[in-house]
């Protein structure tokens, strides 16, 4: 079976599960809200306007395109190449899944809130085993835009609960770098439900800086229907698994590997349960990674 083949019979199963939606709220709540999210993304907007590479995700209004339905949430990815090649010099690869900052406006399902969520340095520290001391510089960057956006209402994570590795996958790759960036990209872009974003090349950064680091790249990419069954019940995904975060590196004994975050352990951290839409797109996800990088 192709990658065309299971992306439509994935279409197919969602189509089943989003006849048995949850109850949403009314048009004119659910605009209230939205007004919320965007002003609190307006103001995460202006705060990281200094920096160069930004990209910015409405998982909201990209269901609404495809006729499907998500809660108000837009994530706001931006980065600082001298803070991500600090951080990884000289330390594992795994640690750029959580790079660069990334903050999340959001609403919870029926919530007339427009909530905060961020990557905290505490969190990183936690799942990548970090000394804090590693992270000064990560945190005065965060704060400093933080500062500058309305943070009354932010959601945490309990970084007790993070042990190290917690919710990483690692699929090993038969080819070279470059071949498994190519196929990866191939595959991806072969998907019809499968939306390419982006990428950011941690290598290219450092080596601008004068830091040497291994071939280290994050692909980002996501499907906004399917996307939007799974976070319609937990939309505090979208800081973790929407979009798709595919880090690609490769390591000191020259094993090319691919490492994402297992969709379904994250929404039992924040919400203490998993739906079957996660469960199929983490199905889909880890088959789609494999069949492109295993040897045929």
């Amino acid at each position: 079976m192709n990658s065309y083949q299971r992306a439509l019979i994935t279409a197919t199963l969602f189509a089943l599960l989003s006849c048995t939606e949850e109850p949403r709220q009314d048009a004119s709540a659910i605009s209230e809200i939205s007004a919320k999210v965007d002003a609190l993304d307006h103001q995460i907007k202006a705060a990281i306007a200094p920096y160069d590479w930004q990209l910015s995700l409405d998982h909201h209004r990209m269901a609404q395109k495809e006729n499907a339905y998500t809660p108000p949430a837009i994530a706001t990815l931006f980065s600082d190449p001298e803070v991500n090649s600090i951080i990884l010099e000289n330390n594992d690869q795994l640690i750029a899944l959580d790079l660069p900052f990334k903050l999340l406006a959001y609403s919870e399902p029926g919530g007339d809130d427009a909530i905060l969520a961020y990557t905290s340095a505490e969190f990183i520290a936690s799942r990548h085993d970090l000394p804090d001391s590693l992270l000064v510089n990560y945190s005065e960057k965060l704060n400093s835009v933080l500062n500058l956006v309305d943070n009354s209402t932010i959601s945490e994570v309990e970084t007790e609960l993070i042990e190290k590795d917690f919710a990483i996958v690692k699929i090993k790759s038969d080819f070279d770098f470059g071949t498994t960036i190519e196929k990866l990209k191939a595959t991806i872009n072969s998907l019809p439900d499968t939306i390419w974003f982006g990428e950011l090349d941690f290598q290219d950064d450092a080596n601008k800086i004068g830091i040497e680091l291994n071939p280290t790249r994050l692909l980002l990419f996501g499907a906004p229907e399917p996307g939007a069954e799974a976070m319609k019940s937990t939309p505090k995904l979208g800081l973790d698994a929407f979009c798709q975060k595919l880090l690609v590196f490769e390591d000191e004994e020259g094993t090319v590997w691919a490492a994402y975050n297992d969709i379904t352990a994250f929404s039992n951290l924040y919400y203490g349960k998993e739906t079957l839409p996660q469960r199929v797109i983490k199905r889909r996800l880890k088959s789609t990674i494999v069949n492109t990088l295993e040897q045929q």
